[in-house]
C-alpha cells in the first residue's frame, strides 16, 4: 500500500497525540508563526522532505523536523536527513552504546532510563547513523509511521 502525504501527516500528528505532544518544546510547524517558519524552511526544501509537521527545538541551534518524507536534524553545526521509508531502527543514542559495552563486558548490565536522553539514535537501511535531538522532558517518540 503506497501510503499518501495525508496519511502520514494524520499518523505522525496521531502517534505525537498519544505522547502529550506538542509541548513547549515541540510544536506543530503549521502552528509557527510565518516568520518563524521561514527560519527554519531557509535550511530545506519541502519538496525533498514532504511538509514538515512537527519540530522538536532545543534552542535556535539544535533542532530536529519531522516531515512526511524525511526527518531533519541540526546540531548545531551539521544538518543530518533520513527519509523517513528507510529507517531501520530508532533508540536512544547513549542505550545503544551502553548495551554493546554491557555485551563485551566493559561494563555492567543496569537500567537506563529514556527520559534521561537527549539524543536519538537512527539507522537507516544501509547502516547509516543519524542523530536527532529529544529534549529530555519529552517523552519517547517513535517516529514510525
Amino acid at each position: 500500500m503506497q501510503k499518501t502525504e495525508v496519511f502520514i501527516e494524520n499518523r505522525i500528528k496521531w502517534r505525537a497525540s498519544k505522547h502529550d505532544l506538542p509541548n513547549k518544546n515541540v510544536h506543530l510547524f503549521e502552528n509557527l508563526t510565518a516568520d518563524k517558519k521561514a527560519e527554519y524552511l531557509t535550511h530545506f526544501n519541502e519538496s525533498d522532505c514532504g511538509k514538515i509537521i512537527l519540530l522538536f527545538t532545543d534552542s535556535k541551534k539544535r533542532w530536529t523536523a519531522i516531515g512526511t518524507k524525511k526527518i531533519i536534524g541540526f546540531d548545531g553545526t551539521n544538518y543530518n536527513s533520513v527519509e523517513l521509508n528507510s529507517i531501520k531502527d530508532v533508540d536512544s543514542k547513549n542505550r545503544k552504546e551502553y548495551f554493546e559495552k554491557a555485551e563485551s563486558g566493559e561494563t555492567k548490565l543496569k537500567k537506563i532510563k529514556k527520559r534521561n536522553e537527549s539524543e536519538l539514535l537512527i539507522t537507516d537501511l544501509t547502516e547509516r547513523k543519524l542523530f536527532t535531538l529529544r529534549k529530555k522532558e519529552v517523552t519517547y517518540f517513535h517516529y514510525g509511521i
